[in-house]
């Protein structure tokens, strides 16, 4: 048997929503490290869409550019890893790995880069670039990061990243998993449903064996801890009734016993929430079902991401440290 790799926590940033602000992202990076998180991460957009409701953009179309929002971040961190989860391919190769090269420099190596083909059309379209060349450009990114890295690349390109840059590849279908192990270090398994993203383990497990190699497995349900005032359950009741809706759409995801996805616990996977003892026990399952590096994506309590990076420091993440 592969041995494990060790299990790391993460954050998403608070980068989008209705009134993302500088100072409170610089902070609240800061308090992430001092809280001994492992990873910040950053998501990608261009054109502002919401197909599942403005309360899962965090209440809002304000979007913060992910590499500079990292550079940013780089500049107040000194340890945690700093991420990107996931950058669609919609950017020039090589300027990516000008943009990748100078973030490696000024992260001081601490870097990941999640790629990803996107779910919409219009971050494409409006760049002028072909959504059905979107896995052709895909690969191109990855070629050109991975010989820039390895000193290899045809145009020389300085700074670049150093070969001990992590390359994800984030995505939920089955596709997905065969393309981090064919290309990538990592998979990011985004939200899935328990029963599917087990599945996809015995997949993964498949390709790890025909291949020979361990990728670092990333999962980032949305979470929402409460903290026993009962102020966040609204919020949370909301959330399983708009993802109950986004997973009835996926029709590649195993099916609750009912048919629908309905309740928190058919929702097992996508939503970490209730109180830190319940969450403590979801996140058990989760690195259970073979989550490496669990990321915590706090979007639906923004206004509360202090509060919430205390209670999953204090009361739910020692359990497995």
């Amino acid at each position: 048997m592969v041995d494990r790799l060790p299990t790391r926590f993460g954050l998403v940033l608070p980068h989008f929503g209705a009134e993302p602000h500088v100072a409170e992202l610089l902070e609240v990076a800061r308090l992430a490290e001092e809280s001994g998180f492992d990873s910040l991460w950053v998501r990608d957009r261009l054109v502002a869409g919401t197909p599942h409701g403005l309360l899962l953009e965090a209440g809002g179309t304000t979007f913060y550019e992910p590499l500079l929002t990292l550079a940013a971040v780089a500049a107040v961190t000194r340890r945690i890893t700093l991420g990107t989860a996931v950058l669609l391919p919609n950017r020039h190769p090589l300027r990516l790995v000008q943009e990748v090269g100078t973030l490696w420099s000024l992260a001081e190596g601490r870097l990941a880069i999640g790629l990803g083909l996107g779910v919409g059309s219009k971050n494409f379209g409006s760049l002028g670039l072909d959504y059905g060349s979107r896995v052709e450009m895909f690969e191109e990114t990855v070629k050109a990061l991975r010989g820039a890295a390895t000193g290899s690349a045809p145009v020389g390109i300085d700074p670049a990243p150093g070969e001990g840059l992590m390359l994800y590849y984030g995505g939920v279908s089955q596709a997905a998993v065969r393309r981090a192990y064919q290309l990538a270090d990592g998979w990011i398994a985004g939200r899935l449903p328990r029963d599917t993203f087990r599945a996809r383990m015995e997949l993964a497990g498949r390709y790890g064996a025909r291949t020979g190699r361990q990728l670092d497995i990333a999962s980032m349900p949305i979470t929402l801890v409460d903290s026993g005032d009962g102020k966040h359950l609204e919020t949370a009741r909301q959330a399983v009734s708009i993802l109950a809706g986004s997973a009835e759409g996926a029709k590649d995801w195993l099916k609750p016993p009912s048919g629908r996805f309905e309740t928190v616990e058919d929702l097992a996977g996508l939503l970490i929430t209730g109180s830190p003892a319940q969450c403590r026990r979801q996140v058990a399952s989760m690195l259970e079902s073979g989550v490496d590096h669990l990321i915590f994506d706090l979007r639906l309590v923004f206004n509360d991401y202090r509060g919430q990076i205390r209670l999953l420091a204090e009361e739910v993440l020692p359990a497995f440290r």
